[in-house]
């Protein structure tokens, strides 16, 4: 494994820049074939809709903060929004690529085709490679000491069948297809399915269109980016106390928690027959901020899943046969897996089970060369949990990291499947979902990055605190291990700062608190233990005295009491 110098990176959006970056650290030679011209994959918004290119809406924004979504050694600029939109994401990868000369390993317009073990794959692990240049439409063959597949799981779009489907007179299309919701102006639209994407359409053409009628079959919990005191909402959720909660505590009542204090105060699901059977940290929520008012003004009206259609509408299930008149109908139904390159189809995947290691490797092959990146649906931000997976594959093809026996890695496939079956429910994600600060904790094992918290608290007290009831940043894992970064420390004391330079501007980075020290700790948690109603008050969403907020702010330097005021 040791000797491995070459290693082919299919697609370069954000999954594939930061598998390049990973193998570069550890003096592996990347060569990355992407499709179009063009970085950034997902994000990189364009008219044209493509078959099995990626794509958003233009006015798509990411769901995570961007701090908490973080590149591990490479922090936003302090003027991003908090919330960033799509060409905002897409400039700071660029930057990121140029930072880290990662373009020069990129060859676009280069599909692959076909990927297949090499006659002497047994004893090297090597893989065969077959790339079509879509310019010149030749086709070209080389061999790689391993293959880091980075093209994502949003690339196929999941068509789903209804009845009388083709008597329909008006347009049927995916959200993947969509771009710009001007065409629906004064039409009556469906919207099939509660997802992000769906709401986001939804919300979108409400806008426009006459009217827009959202159909599901399973009601989602909706969050919104906007948290408690216009925090961002994850600031208030990451953190380790909250993982300390969640594992003491049974699922039930973190899922109550989560829901009456983050959830059902803004937006109560139960008095919109929205209430979801599984608990708000047992399925993927939608993220929307204006859903809610949207429903409030019968922009949008909430119906049952499509019974048939007619060729004017749709006939919705317990409505009898009474047709509801529509121009559009808009599939927000997800995507289907398709790795089309793979010689071996049932490798990675049987139908809709994936049989990945950590979500990564295949255990059956002999030699862990071929990798799976991104193909996580996190509950959290997906940046950090992508990079720490190429960190990972670095050091497994470099011979620096050692997986299990395969026995021993399909033990560990079938428990964590087990276990997501338990709190998920059966679908074709239970086989991606992953606990974003466990799964990241997970891995920075394996890699060896994961700090050590017992050590900080003899050492750096005042980092001690911020990596343990502060927000959870991904900049704690350069901070020891392999390839740390010197400004890890400083990136996370000064997150606060970032999140609000856009809110606040030049006044963000005015004033500095103060260092924590364990004496100040303690008599904070003190004053706050002689007051046990404002420590329950202050925990879950009530604002705190204001001299107890000034003396946790400006002694403890985070809002451990009061977690959105991390940070501040």
């Amino acid at each position: 494994m040791s000797g491995k110098n070459r290693v082919a990176v299919i697609g370069a959006g954000t999954s594939g820049l930061m598998a390049i970056k990973s193998l570069k650290e550890e003096d592996i030679e990347p060569v990355c074939f992407e499709k179009t011209s063009r970085i950034g994959g997902l994000w990189h918004y364009h008219e044209d809709d493509t078959k099995g290119v990626p794509s958003v809406m233009w006015s798509t924004s990411l769901n995570n903060s961007k701090e908490t979504g973080a590149i591990s050694d490479f922090p936003p600029k302090p003027e991003y929004p908090n919330y960033m939109r799509h060409y905002k994401v897409l400039e700071m990868f660029t930057d990121y690529a140029n930072k880290f000369d990662l373009l020069k390993h990129i060859q676009y317009n280069k599909e692959v085709t076909k990927v297949q073990r090499a006659d002497d794959f047994s004893s090297t692990g090597r893989w065969h490679v077959v790339v079509k240049d879509l310019e010149t439409e030749e086709s070209t063959e080389d061999v790689y000491d391993g293959v880091l597949v980075c093209v994502g799981h949003l690339s196929f779009e999941n068509v789903p069948q209804f009845p009388h489907m083709n008597l329909f007179k008006g347009d049927i299309i995916h959200t993947h297809s969509i771009k710009k919701v001007a065409n629906f102006g004064d039409k009556s639209v469906c919207v099939v399915g509660m997802g992000s994407s769906g709401l986001d359409v939804a919300v979108e053409a409400s806008h426009v269109a006459k009217q827009v009628y959202l159909s599901i079959r399973t009601p989602s919990w909706v969050i919104t980016r906007m948290g408690p005191y216009g925090y961002p909402l994850d600031w208030t959720l990451f953190n380790y106390d909250h993982k300390l909660f969640q594992k003491l505590l049974p699922q039930s009542w973190c899922n109550k928690m989560v829901e009456e204090i983050y959830i059902n105060p803004r937006f109560s699901h139960d008095l919109y027959n929205l209430l979801p059977k599984l608990g708000a940290a047992d399925r993927d929520p939608a993220v929307n901020d204006d859903f809610p008012s949207r429903l409030m003004n019968g922009s949008i009206i909430m119906k049952k899943n499509i019974k048939y259609f007619t060729e004017k509408g749709v006939v919705f299930e317990d409505e009898d046969d009474s047709v509801t008149e529509v121009d559009t109908v808009i599939l927000g139904t997800g995507y289907v897996w398709k790795f089309p390159f793979l010689d071996e189809k049932d490798l990675v995947a049987e139908g809709t089970k994936l049989h990945l290691y950590k979500c990564v490797f295949p255990p059956q092959l002999k030699h862990p060369t071929l990798a799976i990146i991104g193909f996580i649906v996190p509950l959290g931000p997906g940046f950090p949990c992508v990079e720490m997976q190429c960190r990972w594959v670095s050091q497994v093809l470099r011979g620096k990291c050692k997986l299990p026996t395969q026995k021993a890695m399909m033990v560990d496939i079938d428990k964590q499947y087990l276990s997501n079956m338990k709190r998920y429910g059966d679908s074709n994600r239970v086989f991606i979902h992953v606990d974003f600060i466990l799964y990241l904790d997970d891995l920075a094992s394996e890699v060896g990055a994961k700090p050590n918290l017992f050590k900080l608290f003899f050492t750096d007290f005042n980092l001690f605190v911020k990596c343990t009831f502060a927000v959870f940043l991904p900049y704690r894992y350069r901070l020891t291990g392999p390839h740390p970064w010197c400004g890890a420390k400083d990136a996370i004391l000064s997150a606060g700062q970032r999140m609000r330079a856009p809110l606040q501007g030049k006044r963000a980075f005015k004033s500095n608190v103060s260092k924590s020290s364990p004496v100040a700790y303690l008599v904070s948690l003190i004053l706050i233990q002689s007051k046990p109603n404002e420590l329950i008050l202050t925990k879950f969403g009530k604002s705190a005295t204001r001299s107890t907020r000034k003396f946790l702010v400006k002694e403890l330097g985070c809002g451990y009491v009061n977690p959105w005021l991390q940070n501040a």
